[in-house]
């Protein structure tokens, strides 16, 4: 009787394994390569069986919706995790440190996705992560923390700011980013005079985007989904 009920949790155990070991795999590839990769290149990385990757996936496409579905639910319990935190301002520095370090990790993968098919998922993101930061920047402000001025759309942009840092080949590109996080960190003190200006809008900042990275020449395009068995 054990043995039959603990034989099926393996399985979903096993599934769940491979599920996120072709996810990992995507992110790799995709930030090397671009959409060019097909879902067999991402079941050779990750060490599966390709009759499995198409268990899981019908394309790379639904793969790419998966990873970013992961990825928006992770920045989410970031600022969720931060807003719960009972000193607002350690939610805040928590937040950006956080949000920063996913984003990085995920560099390369911002060029990959073309501007519309990125569109849906960051308007996503946009619509379940701006109340928590809204209540967490107001509990900041009423503490008295943090500048009156600042709004949830200048998180997003300082963001974009700092990921860019990673960009300078610097000896210690960690601390580089902790440098000018920590500068941030200080501007967003309550201070004078007035910022100026208001932040750009959700939909200007995903203008802002940079254009897809062009597909390496002679890259083959993924073959149709297969159906043979494992």
């Amino acid at each position: 009787m054990s043995a039959s009920t603990s034989e099926p949790r393996k399985l979903r155990a096993d599934a769940a394994r491979n599920r996120q070991a072709l996810m990992d795999a995507a992110q790799r590839l995709f930030a090397q390569r671009g959409l060019s990769v097909t879902l067999d290149d991402i079941a050779d990385e990750a060490g599966v069986n390709v009759a499995t990757a198409y268990r899981h996936f019908a394309n790379k496409h639904e793969l790419a919706s998966a990873f970013l579905q992961q990825k928006i639910d992770q920045a989410v319990t970031i600022a969720e995790e931060a807003d719960a935190l009972e000193d607002p301002w350690q939610g805040l520095t928590e937040f950006l440190t956080r949000a920063l370090e996913l984003m990085s990790a995920n560099r390369g993968l911002h060029d990959v996705f073309v501007p519309g098919y990125a569109e849906e998922w960051l308007e996503r993101l946009d619509e379940r992560i701006e109340p928590v930061l809204r209540r967490l920047i107001a509990r900041a402000q009423q503490a008295g923390q943090l500048r009156e001025d600042v709004e949830p759309g200048d998180l997003g942009v300082i963001l974009q700011m700092l990921t860019s840092v990673t960009d300078i080949p610097a000896d210690d590109e960690a601390m580089t980013l902790r440098r000018y996080l920590a500068l941030i960190l200080a501007g967003l003190r309550p201070s004078e005079p007035p910022l100026p200006g208001a932040p750009p809008s959700p939909e200007q900042t995903r203008e802002a985007l940079p254009p897809p990275r062009a597909r390496p020449a002679g890259a083959a395009p993924e073959r149709g989904r297969r159906t043979t068995g494992s």
